[in-house]
């Protein structure tokens, strides 16, 4: 965490998000707007359509602490010119992301309801050009609780302003700035919370509430029981019969959680400059894993074979998995606030101890609090990993923890929910029990889906549901469909794991599948890199020995890069071309030349001349040619919320 932030921060940006759109458009009945009278265009440049502006609000409404807030609106006129017929909100998530940065990211997704509807944003208090908020000398803090203590120091009083109801009233302030009567507020992941407050606060201006990965409206509970209870039907899903390795892959788990809790796991890491670095894996780290498989259907797609690897002896691939980082989560624009999530969160959210609990007591009432849940609350985890994930002891410095909020009852406004059913971190078990509170609700589960499903549905099926939601029809179901991205197999340890390929008998077969998974398996890594974002994809090491490394405008280098122990890879994998040679190396392999391409594979193994056709090798054949080829010519993506 960096030194307390100036009032107002620098431009933010505006990438975009590249997702399948649906070209439909609905009427809505007609709402008046006046913000263009407020909002001006952002720049002069003639294609650029979007309008910004500021609106100036209390820091404490109180009055107890003065001071005040500028907060950065934008809007996106509809796309067919002319006045709008409404206006649509989107909140993001955190607490404590910046939204404008995701204007055009929520641009796409809602595109086909903004020919005649506005979209409208703006930064929440304490995030991007809105004040951005940080706390000093929190990094040299030796403890959770001591950061948190002196992030509470470095803000002051002014720390209590950053309430969830503190931006309920934001919104209403800008609703009046801009003279918008009703609202259609998309609030996802902590912005459904706000949407939620704000329509039972002011259901008079809210049209329609669309709630995508719901927090639930006390705020997520601190031991996330319902998460933990999710880990066996999400682990189930991502296999969906493919993987044939293991008869349960929420049992392989459970035996893995078991063994972690007795002893780390021990291994090493290849690096992107091909040295083995040693690595561990924890029960905890295991759990941060799966959670973090929210944003990344691909790390979902590799968790069962990897946990099913580690139980057979071979930690390689869950300790590749964890030194990535977890998976692709959301991207930061640079506008997100460390500070404004623990002060929200700590704030106003749940807490294992009672208001009023002084500091030094606080451990003791949460050990308590947890105590006193059942072990079967936290299978196939304990309670020492849930605890380890550090959401019920996050707050334990903070001096206000909790405020006491209002608890106003749940609005009667017509709501859509949607739950990815892949979502841990806001499970779809939360999602319907808020449904099953409001009686004009109507939950929508997308299949494949994890955290923000108007996002990582691989299908258009949620957003047809918001475009006839809004429309005023009651959205249908999501059908069924296999995941996009199928369960990767197990890892072989060594050449004699492997099948031959076609009718190559002996080592040269073996290695030739062995070769296909190599490239396989450097298509996936590559894919991980564009998920993640944040520019130019960058080296990174083989599973097993060697490296790959992406060449803008050429394709994926591979130096020594070894899937199967005892067998390398060498060669570029160009990003223009499905046809290239590669040379095959290693202690177990039969060394030589392949040349690669749709038709199949040719060259010399061993002393042995191969050629084996496409038909012959299967389709896996042509997905290890083309995988490498399309991620390395792919370019990154821009941040969604979180």
């Amino acid at each position: 965490m960096a030194d307390v932030g100036d009032s107002v921060a620098s431009q933010t940006m505006k990438p975009a998000l590249p997702l399948a759109l649906l070209a439909a458009c609905l009427a809505l009945i007609a709402a008046p707007s006046a913000s263009a009278d407020v909002l001006g265009r952002c720049s002069s440049t003639p294609t650029d359509p979007t309008l910004c502006g500021r609106v100036t609000v209390p820091l404490d409404r109180s009055g107890a602490v003065p001071g005040a807030v500028s907060l950065r609106v934008e809007a996106l006129p509809p796309s067919a010119g002319g006045a709008p017929q409404a206006t649509i909100l989107a909140l993001a998530g955190g607490p404590g992301q910046a939204a404008v940065p995701l204007l055009s990211s929520f641009a796409d997704v809602l595109k086909p309801l903004l020919r005649t509807r506005e979209l409208l944003t703006f930064d929440q208090r304490g995030t991007g050009a809105s004040g951005l908020l940080s706390c000093a000398g929190a990094n040299g803090a030796s403890t959770l609780a001591g950061a948190v203590q002196a992030c509470a120091s470095a803000l002051g009083p002014a720390r209590v302003g950053y309430t969830t109801a503190e931006s309920v009233a934001d919104v209403e302030a800008v609703r009046q700035a801009l003279g918008v009567d009703k609202l259609i507020v998309y609030g996802t992941s902590y912005g459904t919370k706000v949407a939620l407050e704000y329509a039972a606060g002011y259901p008079q201006h809210v049209d329609r509430l669309i709630l995508d990965s719901v927090v639930p409206p006390d705020g997520i509970d601190p031991f996330q029981r319902s998460t933990l209870a999710s880990v066996p039907r999400v682990l189930r899903g991502v296999c969906d019969g493919d993987c044939h390795f293991t008869r349960d892959p929420a049992a392989d788990l459970a035996r893995l959680a078991r063994r972690l809790r007795h002893a780390r796991l021990r291994g090493t890491v290849i690096d992107a400059h091909g040295h083995a670095v040693p690595a561990t894996v924890s029960e905890s780290d295991l759990l941060g894993l799966l959670m973090a498989g929210d944003f990344d259907r691909y790390l979902r797609a590799s968790l069962p074979a990897a946990v099913h690897g580690a139980l057979g002896g071979d930690p390689a691939p869950l300790l590749r998995l964890l030194a990535e980082g977890g998976g692709a989560d959301s991207a930061s624009s640079g506008g997100d606030s460390d500070a404004v999530n623990l002060a929200t969160t700590c704030e106003d959210g749940k807490v294992p101890w009672p208001a009023g609990t002084p500091l030094q007591r606080r451990h003791a009432a949460e050990n308590a609090a947890a105590a006193a849940i059942p072990n079967s609350a936290f299978a196939p985890f304990d309670r020492t990993s849930a605890l380890a994930l550090g959401l019920a002891d996050l707050c334990r410095g903070w001096p206000e923890a909790p405020i006491a909020q209002p608890q106003p009852p749940l609005p009667p406004t017509p709501t859509l929910i949607l739950s990815g059913d892949e979502d841990l971190r806001t499970p779809r078990a939360d999602a319907a029990a808020l449904a099953a509170r409001m009686p004009g609700a109507h939950l929508v589960e997308v299949p494949d889906a994890g955290h923000g499903a108007l996002f990582s549905d691989p299908t258009d099926c949620a957003q047809r549901a918001v475009v006839a939601f809004v429309g005023g029809a009651i959205p249908g179901d999501c059908r069924f469909h296999p995941p996009v991205a199928a369960a990767l197999g197990v890892a072989p340890r060594r050449i004699a794991d492997v099948r031959g390929a076609g009718h190559v008998r002996g080592l040269p077969g073996r290695t030739v599948t062995a070769v296909l998974r190599t490239l396989d398996d450097a298509s996936e890594q590559l894919i991980e890199q564009v998920l993640a974002g944040g520019g130019q994809p960058q080296p990174y090491g083989g599973l097993r020995a060697g490296t790959a490394v992406p060449e803008s405008g050429r394709g994926l280098r591979l130096h020594a890069y070894s899937y199967v122990a005892g067998v390398t890879v060498t060669g570029l994998v160009p990003s223009r071309s499905s046809r290239f040679a590669l040379t095959v190396g290693g202690r177990s392999a039969a060394r030589g030349r392949l040349l690669v391409s749709r038709a199949g594979v040719a060259g010399v193994l061993g002393g042995v001349r191969v050629k084996i056709s496409a038909k012959a090798l299967g389709w896996r054949a042509g997905a290890a040619v083309a995988a490498p080829a399309s991620a390395a010519a792919a370019v990154p993506l821009a941040p969604r919320p979180r």
